[in-house]
Order: structure tokens, then sequence, then C-alpha cells
């Protein structure tokens, strides 16, 4: 790819960035303390070698009550020296550094600032399930004054510039937004007084630290909430804060709050980009593009046509820190790119841990992660070509060893080619993609239709035995009494290799469970191809449309023993499959259990003891699977070094599957 507009220089006011390529804020929740330490510097730093042209440092908490889970701080001096090295560290390796000025407002949670949280009105949160305290005026000024001194404190530490957030639904967008400004004094009712807060804080820099000291506001496109801001309020707005001195405008989505997603797999690649673009048009200085951009082609392709003047990629950086030096070598098959599974970074951060990357597993740990060359290369053959496999067989024959790897199947993946097929989980097949790839790139033999069987083994007297053979699916563990009824596997369905009738019942109602249901009911529902010319031809009222997205021609319902289904879904994901799961009309029998299928249906019992028959068609297992570990107890001591890994030893997820892999391709 001939990149002519993703590595041109830009200017941010009196800023000049090397490429168009920026890393938002992400909060690692890697500070105990509010200080910056080694393991955020080395963080950053690695990411700054990578490329980047600009990364955005946050959020950096203004105000002790702004304050959220382990974030950094710069309300007081005493953060200043921190600050510093992290910024060095950057600059060091080439990227220029912003300071994000943060205060989470009705989002603070009482626990975690020892007090009640501020913001415009008392209005509840629907993120935090608390009432904030309404700001006084003085509140509102002295919150203000902490917002310049922050500045202050960020110049002083060496940071480039500083980026006011004003979206997401923090103390910034709380007071734009009607939604939770309703006060009537001078800072609440109209749009301009709505306004006048964020107007205040940027003449209070420009006043502190003068005008060329680069102000960028990152902005929600649109709040997506009821009552809140529009696209076209933010475009006002954007054009209002240029007037007052805005050198950029960072564009995002919506606040945390929305019920519509905003950077899970669903939202499709750039999504958002048309937020941007409608804001680019209407002002002259830099606009940023943000969420779900994770190819440096999109990004190219989002520049090239004008749609935004630079891009974010933030959890694509998580996954690999080297995109932009691989982009710009033309290197982009290597690119680890983000997968959009959310559990590393936002089922982590929410729940209350430090972020890490369920596929890059250095993600974090750049402090202590030491990989060396091998002085005495050994001979290794790893069964199983899924993700564990592969990813031992990249890490090994990086460092040296000989690496052969063998796959029963006539593809490499594993379940992998399962795991992509629900809906937003397209992006999975991506890191297939780039383990196939890097297989290459280390010269590992792969044999494909290869039966990992002792004989085969014993034959081949491997040095090192890797099993990596992953799990099979449980059978019915219920009494099957019909051959009119078919049964088959969630895997079978997601592969292609049946259809199911118009009445199907799901038993097991975890994450494969819940998935295969939704992707089954969304297939008897309008495709997005078909939607598009639809509306595009205006062939059918948007009502009737509507009705066709919702509501298919099969009727599924999921059998599920525990009081709920999805419960081991992730918390940044859970809830919109939930939210599919009611909007196709998908029965969820919970506490039930199914006691035996005959040819009059699916025969349930409720915790209670009350039974029932489902009319069926089809049922669809998703129990759960077991390990394929019997190769191990097979080859015994035959083979000095024996190890087992990934799904082999107990089924999990895939970050367990990467962790296992690279953990003993590090070791041996």
């Amino acid at each position: 790819m001939n990149y002519r507009y993703l590595f041109k220089p830009i200017k941010i006011g009196s800023l000049e960035l090397k490429n168009r390529l920026a890393m938002p804020s992400i909060n690692h929740s890697y500070s105990e303390d509010g200080q910056v330490n080694e393991r955020l510097t080395a963080y950053y730093a690695t990411r700054a070698r990578g490329g980047v042209g600009m990364i955005t440092i946050g959020g950096c908490a203004v105000h002790p009550l702004g304050r959220s889970f382990r974030i950094i701080g710069i309300y007081d001096d005493k953060f200043i020296d921190g600050l510093s090295k992290l910024t060095a560290a950057v600059h060091a390796e080439g990227a220029k550094v912003i300071a994000q000025l943060y205060h989470a407002g009705g989002y603070a949670k009482s626990r975690e600032i020892g007090e009640q949280a501020i913001a415009p009105s008392a209005i509840p949160s629907k993120y935090t399930h608390e009432t904030p305290r309404e700001m006084t005026t003085e509140d509102i000024g002295s919150t203000r004054d902490s917002f310049v001194a922050a500045v202050q404190r960020a110049k002083k530490a060496g940071f480039d510039g500083v980026e006011i957030i004003a979206s997401a639904g923090y103390l910034i967008a709380e007071f734009l937004s009607p939604y939770t400004n309703t006060r009537t004094d001078a800072y609440g009712g109209s749009w301009e007084k709505r306004s006048r807060f964020l107007v205040e804080i940027i003449q209070g820099i420009h006043d502190k630290v003068g005008p060329e000291y680069p102000v960028i506001v990152r902005l929600s496109g649109n709040d997506f909430v009821s009552g809140g801001n529009t696209n076209s309020n933010a475009v006002r707005l954007a054009q209002w804060i240029e007037q007052y001195g805005a050198d950029a405008i960072n564009v995002t989505g919506g606040w945390h709050e929305s019920k519509i997603p905003q950077t899970t797999g669903e939202l499709p690649a750039g999504g958002y980009t048309y937020l941007a673009a409608r804001i680019k048009a209407a002002v002259k200085i830099p606009v940023i593009a943000s969420n779900r951009i994770n190819d440096p082609v999109e990004a190219e392709r989002i520049i090239a046509m004008g749609l935004a003047d630079m891009v974010n990629m933030g959890r694509a950086l998580l996954a690999d820190p080297d995109l932009p030096n691989k982009a710009r070598a033309g290197l982009e098959k290597e690119i680890r790119r983000c997968i959009a599974c959310g559990q590393g970074c936002y089922d982590r951060r929410f729940s209350g841990q430090d972020v890490c990357c369920m596929i890059n597993y250095e993600a974090g740990r750049e402090l202590d992660l030491v990989k060396e060359s091998v002085k005495e290369p050994k001979r290794i053959l790893v069964v199983g070509g899924g993700v564990a496999g592969m990813e031992f067989s990249i890490q090994a024959a990086s460092r040296g060893h000989k690496v052969t790897l063998w796959e029963k199947n006539d593809r490499l993946g594993g379940q992998i080619h399962f795991a992509s097929k629900p809906m937003g989980k397209h992006d999975f097949h991506y890191l297939m993609e780039y383990q196939t790839q890097m297989l290459k790139k280390y010269a590992v033999a792969v044999e494909l239709n290869k039966e990992g069987t002792v004989e085969n083994i014993l034959n081949f007297a491997p040095d090192v035995l890797v099993v990596a053979t992953g799990s099979v699916p449980i059978k019915a563990p219920f009494a099957i009494e019909s051959n009119q009824i078919e049964i088959v596997q969630a895997n079978d369905v997601l592969a292609g290799e049946c259809i199911p009738g118009q009445k199907v019942v799901v038993v097991g109602g975890g994450a494969v469970g819940c998935e295969t249901a939704i992707f089954l009911a969304d297939q008897g529902t309008l495709s997005a191809e078909q939607t598009k010319f639809l509306m595009l031809h205006r062939a059918e009222s948007d009502e009737v449309i509507h009705e066709m997205l919702d509501s298919g021609t099969r009727r599924v319902t999921i059998v599920e023993m525990m009081k709920d289904v999805g419960k081991d879904i992730g918390i940044s994901t859970r809830w919109g499959v939930k939210k599919h799961l009611n909007q196709l009309g998908i029965t969820c029998l919970t506490e039930t259990k199914v006691v035996a299928v005959s040819d009059q249906g699916v025969h349930v019992e409720t915790a209670g003891g009350e039974k029932d028959v489902l009319e069926v068609d089809t049922v669809v297992l998703a129990i759960g699977s077991r390990p394929n570990s019997f190769l191990v107890q097979e080859v015994g001591d035959r083979i000095k070094e024996v190890y087992s890994i990934g799904d082999s030893v107990a089924p999990g997820k895939i970050s367990r599957c990467i962790n296992d892999a690279v953990e003993l391709g590090l070791r041996i």
C-alpha cells in the first residue's frame, strides 16, 4: 500500500506531528496512587517507538473529586516529576505527547473519591447508579481553575499540549448536555450558557500559558442518549470553540451509558467516522476520527476521502504497538490487528483490574518481559494448529528453536473459525490471519491433514512435544428418544454444516449458547445489504424495515439451568448480547433443564418441578466442552519434555490460550 496521506506531517496549532496517526487516551489502571510509574512509562515508550505521531496520556485527573479508579493525577505538583519522566521517554522515541485533562463529574464513584460526586445538576447517574451533588458557583470556579492549573503543570512536565475531555458523559459533557444540565443560572439553559464552562476553561488556559500552547478538545460526535446532544449540536459546538481558540477537535462516539454500541465488534470498522466528517466540514482546524479504526488501510481511506485530518488508534496500538512502522514498511500482514473482543481491555477495566490485551501478551508487561534467542535450539513438535498451538510455535521459532506444527484438519485456526461467526465477532479471524503469516515468517514447518498419533510422534522423535489439541464438545447428557428431531452441536451450526429449522432449542445459555441463538434468529431478518437496498430506493417505510430487522422467521428458545443467561460473557459486551436476545424475541428459560428429547419435542423441567414439552425442529447443544488431552497420557515419559497448553488443559478463553503459549515459548 502506498500511503500518500497517513504518513504526511500535520500541524495542530504550533505543534508539528510527523504523521496522522494518534493514540487516544486510555485509562490502563496501572497507577495505584495517581503517580506515573515505570510500568506506564515503558508501556507508552513502546508505543512511541512503534511510530505513532501523537500519544495522549490520561485521563489525568485535574481535581481529587474528578478521579476514577487507578487513574493518574495532575492536580498537584507532586505528580510533575513522574509525568516529566514519561514525556521524556515518549519524546526519546520520536512521538509527541499530550495530557488529557480529566474530571469524571457525575461519573465519579463515591467509594473511589471518598465523598459524593459533583455535577452540573443532581441528576441520578445511569453509569454509577448514584446521585451527584449539584455544583455551586464556587465549585464551578474552583473546578475551572483546577483545569487551568493542570495545564501549567502539564507544560512544566514537558507535554506538547493538552486535550480537554468534553465527551463520554464526564463533567464537561454533563454541562453541555440538556440531559444532565438543568441549571437556571449562567451555566445552564440556553446552548451558549451550557457551553460557558468549557469556553471559560479554554480562555483560562490561554491566559495562563499563552495561545500558542496547543489545546485539543475531545467531543462526543453524538451523545447517543435520550435528551442528549446530537451530531448537529456537536457541529455547532465545534464551530463555537474554534472561535475561542481550540486547535483541534478529537471526535468520539457517545456516552458510557449509551445503549448503542460504541467500541464493540458489532460497530463496523470506522463506523463513527461520519460524526467526524460532519464536524470537519464545518471547521478549519484539524479533526481527528475515532472508534473502531484498527487497519492502516482504513485510516488512509478516511484521510484520503477528507472525512478527517487524523485518526485515533487506541486498542489497535494496545494490540500491536508497531502498527505504524509495519504499515509504513509494507508489512501489513504482520500487524496483530485488534479483534474488538474487549476482554483484556474494557472487561478488565470495568471490573477493577488493570488493562492488558487478549491477543498481545506483552501489553502492560513491557518493563519485565525478556525475550532472548536460545543458545541450544531444540527440535520441537507441536500437535494442534489452533490459537495456542500457533502462538507457541511463533514464540518458540522466533527465539531460534526448530519447530514443526501438525494439524489434523486441512486448515489452521481451530476454534477461531467458529468464534468469528456470531454477531460482532467477525474480526476474530484477523488473529488467525496474523498467526498464519508469522508462522511463515519464522519458518515453522506446518503440516496439514497430519494426525498426531502416538506412533507418528514417536517416529518423529522430537526433543520437546507440545500438545495443543484443544477441546471437544460435550455430548447430550439427557436421553434422546427421537430419530425425527435433528440434534447438533453449536459448532456445526456456526460452521454452516447444517441449517436448522424454524423452531430451535439451544441447550445452554452461556456465551456460546447466547451467541449461537442470536446467530440463528438473526438469519431470518433483513441483511445489511437488503436493508441498504430498501432504504436507498425507499422501497419500504422505516417502520416496516425496522420490523423486519427485529423479527425473523425462526422461533429460538434457550434452556439454561442457572438463574440467568450469559454469565460468562464479559461485562463490556454482555449488555449488548442481552439486548439482541430481547430484540430478536429469543425466549430464555432459566433455572430449567432438558431431561429428554422425544418425537414430541424437548422435555424440560424447572427448578420448581414444573414440566413442559417444547415443539422443536432442531436441538443445538451448547453445554461446554472437555479437554482433548489423551496424547499426554499415552505418550507418557517416552519423550523427555511433554507440555500441554490451551484448551487441551482446560477449556477457556483465547486470552488463556495465548498466555499459556507465550509463557511456555519463553521458558523452553
